[in-house]
């Protein structure tokens, strides 16, 4: 072979690479902005303006409508935040939509083994709930509402059950659908954890404890995920935290 049909068989290559290479830097960028200005969000932090006026519910739009206002269900809204389903979900999912793989998103695939080890990993995932009662730390960050009356544990469980809702579904989109998948595209072995690395950051403002818990959890999450190629085993367990969550803070 001539050096100039190396050349030529080189630059083609970097031709057909780039392109496959850009979209999953594209989502890694991507992730980590919308995350991280969600923490600005969350903070209210003022870097060149006040990031706390995008701090919207679903209730502070559907009392706009004259029809709406009166009605006291609106409020069971007020926790849905938009921000997170808008710019973790539906955004993303518009924008990378030829990356979407829904054979991840699809319980047809799983064989007996997964139902196993989702059932394991269940069982794994709420008992480790007990350290809410155990934890002081915990136990400031997740008070107790056992104490409420029936009609306020209800408004307080629909409240908490639509925020759930409004950031659940993005944050194992975003996390462990487009950026496990993007950075595995860059890296097959290793990519991986970079997604780790993401979501414990993400949670570094709450308890060591539950720190701790977020990066062992998305350390089984990711992996399993990647060797399946199925994201919901992941979205399952985690919804099942966070329910089983308000649960024990309403009945303790």
């Amino acid at each position: 072979m001539t050096n100039d049909h190396k050349k030529i068989t080189q630059e083609k290559n970097s031709k057909e690479t780039t392109p496959h290479r850009l979209l999953p830097i594209l989502i890694i960028i991507y992730s980590v902005s919308v995350l991280s200005i969600d923490l600005l969000i969350t903070f209210n932090i003022n870097f060149f303006f006040s990031w706390g006026v995008f701090n919207f519910s679903l209730t502070d739009i559907l009392i706009k409508i004259p029809f709406l206002r009166s009605y006291p269900y609106v409020y069971l809204f007020e926790n849905f935040d938009l921000y997170k389903t808008i710019f973790w979900l539906l955004v993303p999912f518009i924008l990378f939509n030829k990356f979407i793989d829904l054979q991840w998103l699809s319980i047809k695939h799983w064989q007996k083994q997964d139902y196993l080890v989702f059932l394991i990993f269940c069982l794994l995932c709420l008992s480790s709930l007990g350290f809410v009662f155990l934890s002081p730390t915990l136990q400031m960050f997740y008070p107790s509402m056992g104490s409420l009356p029936i009609k306020q544990k209800a408004i307080y469980f629909l409240q908490q059950f639509f925020w759930i809702i409004s950031w659940l579904p993005g944050w194992e989109f975003l996390n462990r659908h487009l950026l496990l998948r993007a950075c595995r595209e860059l890296s097959k072995s290793y990519g991986w954890f970079f997604v780790t690395i993401v979501e414990t950051l993400y949670h570094i403002y709450k308890a060591m404890l539950e720190i701790l818990g977020m990066f062992i959890f998305s350390i089984v999450a990711c992996l399993w995920s990647q060797k399946r190629e199925n994201n919901l085993m992941a979205f399952f367990c985690h919804f099942i935290i966070e329910v089983g969550l308000i649960l024990i803070l309403l009945i303790t």
